[in-house]
């Protein structure tokens, strides 16, 4: 899932590559609302995953938001 969110962000939520990384928290990653919108509407209709906005925000860096989104997956699977 990680690879997934990093390329949701690079990609169609169109923040710069440098600093979606792991480690890094939302804020450096350049993360904000749209980014976050446009990552669960992805979510939603690639993955049929339907998490909150405020759910993927709360996480502190990249990969614990992919993990948190993982959890989600594996609970509703």
């Amino acid at each position: 899932m990680l690879t997934t969110v990093i390329h949701v962000l690079t990609h169609k939520a169109a923040l710069p590559a440098g600093p979606v990384t792991p480690g890094a928290t939302l804020a450096e990653a350049g993360v904000d609302s749209m980014a976050v919108a446009i990552l669960a509407m992805i979510l939603e209709e690639d993955h049929g995953l339907v998490i909150r906005e405020s759910e993927l925000s709360a996480t502190s860096t990249i990969a614990e938001l992919a993990e948190f989104i993982e959890g989600h997956r594996r609970a509703t699977a």
